[in-house]
């Protein structure tokens, strides 16, 4: 028997009245007369993801999102270069279809089973910080990935991080004993009082382990979360203010102290900012009105002189040579020669993927290649 929750979980939890847009999934439904659900894995902003009987994922979307531009997007990728590496490490639907609900049709995307995120599988690890040859072949893959998405499709993703990052099932065993376990120990749910609607508790834990932007937004993000997988912390620290909130002057002391100062270039930018308008007025987290993103953010951050304001909080004595712990000697100047490409303060002078796969850093997965790929 199911366990009741008590109190509102998951897309319950969505503000207004946007539980509306969610189709009420049920395991044991059957859709599109192919898919049997089997258990809820997890739910997002803009859709939920079910585990179906054939062991496959389905992606059902919120009325509310824009699921042609998706589908527009997945084409574009699957089709533009099939012959290309990065292609591979990308996740694309195999299927989709279309789902009616009470409020209209939602558009469904059957992906090939993944075991969870990377964040998922640091944690299950005890937060162990990966093993250098490892940590190379998921950066290796990282960067075909990208290379594929900004060389081939000019598709940005914006979005790179560890929770945003799918490790692939070593076994299929290990679905089958989820689909067993399901029927012995069913989802827990939250019923809704005002409409009797069940929502599930997504089931994302598979058993132990058996064995203008551009481009170069997804370059930095790279950068960053190769710390996260090398090191297990954050290249910087949480930039709070003393009310807790995001600080955007923390946030540039920080990396003023491990990068150095901001180039000229950078500070100029930073002038012109000031007075661009928006045409509509944005909230920060305070519940503050801007027309004007550089005080969205807490600006101005730069006086007369090109000097950071707030220069009080900057560590010069802390370099970003020390935030590396897990290597020495060559194998940490290499990667740190690595990491410069992908980090620097101007967009522009970032590295390519394709730039940083050809990097030294690379040299010892390319002799070894054929042992992990």
């Amino acid at each position: 028997m199911a366990h009741i929750i008590d109190e509102p979980i998951e897309e319950g939890l969505l503000p207004g009245n946007r539980l509306r847009y969610f189709h009420p999934t049920k395991p044991g439904e059957v859709l599109d007369g192919r898919f049997k659900t089997i258990a809820k894995l997890g739910f997002g902003a803009g859709s939920t993801v079910w585990l179906a009987e054939n062991l496959r994922f389905i992606k059902i979307a919120a009325l509310d999102t824009v699921s042609s531009r998706e589908m527009t997007c997945w084409k574009l990728i699957t089709t533009t270069n099939p012959s290309h590496e990065g292609l591979s490490f990308l996740r694309t639907p195999v299927d989709q279809f279309q789902l009616e609900g009470p409020e209209g049709m939602h558009l469904c995307l059957v992906y090939e089973p993944m075991r969870e995120t990377l964040f998922q599988l640091q944690q299950r690890a005890r937060r162990q910080r990966l093993a250098l040859p490892l940590f190379k072949l998921f950066i290796y893959c990282l960067l075909e990935a990208l290379d594929y998405l900004h060389t081939e499709c000019h598709i940005i993703h914006a979005d790179i991080k560890d929770d945003n990052i799918m490790v692939t099932i070593e076994n299929d065993t290990i679905l089958t004993d989820f689909v067993d376990s399901q029927s012995k120990a069913p989802q827990a749910m939250h019923i809704r009082e005002e409409d009797d609607r069940a929502i599930y508790l997504s089931k994302e834990d598979f058993g132990p382990l058996r064995c203008p932007w551009s481009y170069s937004v997804d370059i930095w993000s790279l950068g960053l979360l190769m710390w996260n997988l090398l090191e297990d912390v954050s290249l910087f620290d949480r930039p709070a203010g003393e009310d807790g909130e995001y600080d955007g002057h923390v946030h540039l002391a920080q990396m003023t102290s491990l990068l150095g100062e901001p180039p000229e270039e950078l500070i100029k930018r930073e002038r012109l900012f000031r007075e661009h308008r928006l045409d509509r007025p944005v909230l920060n987290s305070r519940g503050e009105e801007f027309r004007n993103m550089n005080e969205f953010w807490g600006g101005p951050f730069f006086d007369d002189n090109g000097q950071i304001l707030r220069n009080d909080i900057v560590k010069r004595s802390k370099k970003l040579a020390d935030t590396v712990t897990e290597l020495a000697g060559d194998e940490k100047e290499i990667f740190l020669d690595f990491a410069s490409g992908m980090l620097h303060w101007l967009p522009e002078k970032r590295k390519t993927a394709k730039e940083l796969l050809q990097h030294p850093f690379f040299d010892s997965l390319y002799k070894d290649r054929a042992r992990y790929l």
